[in-house]
């Protein structure tokens, strides 16, 4: 009659009853999970004489058992969705110290010069284009405690035109070879050839002149450890076997 059920019960079952399966993928496990799980709270909210009066008593506290193991994020209709990859695109026209405009978008009309190109998420930062909050770190903290800084938000890659050299509007770019098959950009507003950055000859990390515990030393690289003419001499002292080759002599 429900007079044995408590009130957080009761809000669960109606709650159970009230979430439909809205998808088709994982409609009929949602259906079952939630059948399954009111099975489970009815036999904890009715009394030991209901309980024992129902059939499959032993399941149902299996089943109450196993839901208190196990966590809730485990059930197909409480994980949360996946999200899905952008296509990744083959040809970047578009380098990180290249100058660039936005053309779409809220940030239509500013410029910027690219400081990194993300490929994974097909995405530009650029330079004082789309600033807002952003949790970095400090220069120089060593507690490595992020802070709240202002500083440039990525932007989509379709959103922003290089800019061409001549005309210093925005262009799409083309790529064409020289006479001695060197590829290059060009812009096809102007057909004038858009060089590559000179940021991108620079490490990002500049190599260490210092020798290390895996570096040879130096004297050991000038060191000469191979002598023609004495390696002749040993040549000749081997003698023939009987196929008529040189055989190793023991001090060798």
């Amino acid at each position: 009659d429900g007079q044995f059920a408590k009130p957080q019960c009761t809000a669960l079952l109606c709650k159970l009853n009230r979430k439909r399966p809205q998808s088709t993928r994982f409609g009929p496990a949602l259906e079952k999970s939630a059948r399954r799980t009111a099975s489970a709270v009815c036999s904890l909210c009715l009394p030991p004489h209901a309980v024992a009066a129902m059939s499959g008593v032993a399941r149902a506290s299996r089943l109450a058992s196993f839901l208190e193991q196990k966590p809730l994020r485990s059930y197909p209709w409480a994980r949360p969705k996946k999200s899905k990859q952008p296509p990744q695109i083959n040809r970047w026209n578009i380098l990180r110290g290249d100058k660039v405009v936005v053309v779409n978008g809220r940030h239509r009309g500013q410029s910027g010069i690219v400081q990194k190109v993300l490929r994974s998420t097909n995405r530009l930062i650029v330079e004082d284009v789309n600033v807002g909050d952003r949790m970095l770190y400090s220069k120089g903290d060593e507690d490595k405690v992020k802070t709240p800084t202002k500083a440039p938000r990525s932007i989509h890659y379709s959103n922003v035109n290089l800019v061409c050299p001549v005309t210093n509007l925005p262009t799409r770019v083309a790529r064409r070879f020289l006479d001695d098959g060197t590829r290059v950009r060009v812009a096809v507003r102007s057909g004038a050839i858009i060089e590559k950055p000179a940021i991108l000859t620079e490490r990002h990390k500049p190599r260490s002149t210092q020798a290390g515990p895996r570096d040879t030393p130096e004297d050991h690289v000038l060191e000469v450890t191979y002598d023609p003419v004495v390696d002749a001499e040993q040549w000749r002292r081997r003698e023939l076997d009987e196929d008529g080759k040189r055989v190793l002599l023991k001090d060798d």
